[in-house]
């Protein structure tokens, strides 16, 4: 277990262990999470925003917010179905405002600076520093894994036509990439679906290239891939959602969605509207590691280089010696 512990108060319990003894120095430190990964996140988190989460949206599974400004009343945690986790119902650095909010099924609001949040508990409670956390605790391995699933090679292909994009999975070993662009997202107007020939994907990853904001326009023609797909959008900056199914990686981009999302989602900041709900369908699909460089050709020739050198010198240590 690592303890989250900055320079600063790392020095300062160290002098505190030299004046009182390590029984006082124990009982000092805050309760602190274990290093979290990225598959941990997608299986234990519904959201994680590194800015502000705002809006008067429920959210059914376990938040992590930089900050919780919320102007009207939500509920938190009222469907919870990720495994279980060291953190809390509601995680946030700061709470500005949450006038009447609703945490149920025994679950706790942990804040780490301040909360200003006004909260009717089911059974659970207020707790600072329970457990002790920063948002790069989130961001840097989320922020790890969008830039692995943008280098894979995609084995899928998505075809538009007739409004309609279709995304036809054609998996190895269960698990199926493609790779297409905001504008051909934004394209579909009509219907997003998923097809394949034989077994389905068990895992999905949807790398979505370019900059800027993507609007949706088309519904989903089913919900088989709230659990097993990622959509990738790396260096997207803004998204209006309604009705999304998957896992959302947006960590640069300003997120509102209309209705439902069904799924986890990463984003900086969030601006939900009253039917803009952040529904807990924990990921279960398996994440790929990443896809092996193949050295360029130039590089190639500087290793043969440096092996022939080394050959080279092995040669001449041989000589000296039998000199």
């Amino acid at each position: 277990m690592r303890l989250n512990i900055t320079p600063l108060r790392l020095r300062r319990v160290l002098f505190a262990a030299v004046l009182t003894g390590p029984a006082v120095v124990a009982a000092s430190l805050p309760a602190s999470a274990a290093v979290i990964t990225a598959e941990d996140i997608l299986t234990q988190i519904n959201g994680v925003f590194s800015g502000t989460f705002k809006g008067a949206s429920d959210v059914e599974g376990r938040l992590v917010a930089g900050t919780i400004n919320q102007s009207n009343s939500s509920t938190f945690y009222n469907n919870p179905k990720g495994a279980p986790s060291s953190f809390q119902a509601i995680n946030a650095i700061n709470i500005t405002s949450c006038p009447s909010c609703n945490v149920d099924n025994s679950g706790n609001v942990n804040w780490i600076n301040s909360n200003s949040g006004a909260f009717s508990f089911n059974g659970g409670s207020a707790k600072q520093n329970n457990p002790a956390f920063a948002i790069s605790d989130f961001t840097t391995p989320l922020n790890a894994l969008e830039t692995q699933l943008a280098a894979l090679s995609p084995n899928s292909a998505a075809t538009l036509g007739s409004n309609n994009l279709t995304f036809k999975e054609t998996p190895v070993d269960g698990l199926a990439i493609f790779n297409v662009s905001i504008a051909t997202l934004e394209s579909a107007t009509n219907l997003i679906q998923f097809t394949h020939t034989g077994a389905a994907a068990t895992t999905i990853i949807i790398d979505v290239t370019g900059t800027g904001s993507f609007q949706q326009n088309a519904n989903f023609n089913d919900d088989s891939v709230d659990s097993s797909a990622i959509w990738n959008f790396e260096d997207a900056t803004s998204l209006n959602l309604r009705s999304w199914h998957g896992a959302v990686l947006a960590g640069d981009a300003s997120v509102t969605n209309s209705s439902q999302l069904n799924g986890f989602l990463y984003a900086a900041s969030s601006g939900g509207s009253n039917n803009g709900e952040l529904h807990d369908h924990p990921f279960d699909g398996t994440i790929p590691s990443a896809t092996p460089s193949v050295p360029e050709p130039s590089t190639w020739a500087m290793m043969l280089i440096g092996f022939a050198g080394l050959g080279f010198l092995g040669h001449r240590r041989r000589k000296a010696k039998l000199a």
